[in-house]
């Protein structure tokens, strides 16, 4: 008989023990961030392929800050340390918005740059 809001599901997967008819979950590839702070203190957390660098960064201590919500204001922007190869292209939007906002358009912006699988260093220039 299943329990009211699947306790015994819960339970078990809390304690690591297989549950029968469940289906088994497909792992998620991982990336790795390491964000260097203005201050030059680095910052490092394991996350999941696809994220922005932006979304990514959301579970370090002092995430990388962000004032808008499409890439128009160039906040977000950061300086690709090391792991270019692990991000997308940049697109013509982020160029456009860096150009716009008087940044070098080497740069990228962390809302828009999404993480393949590897590790990837960046250095913000502002953090929350």
């Amino acid at each position: 008989m299943p329990t009211p809001f699947g306790i015994r599901r819960r339970i078990k997967r809390l304690l690591g023990m297989p549950i029968e008819g469940a289906a088994v979950a497909e792992e998620v590839p991982k990336a790795q961030i390491t964000v260097v702070g203005p201050n030059g203190k680095e910052m490092t957390a394991t996350v999941n392929v696809g994220m922005s660098l932006l979304a990514a960064a959301g579970a370090l201590p002092k995430p990388i800050a962000s004032g808008c919500s499409d890439s128009s204001c160039g906040t977000c922007r950061v300086e690709v340390l090391e792991g270019a190869e692990v991000l997308d292209e940049q697109s013509a939007k982020e160029r456009a918005t860096l150009k716009e906002n008087g940044y070098p358009t080497n740069l990228r912006l962390a809302c828009r740059a999404e993480l393949k699988q590897g590790a990837v260093k960046v250095k913000a220039f502002e953090l929350m």
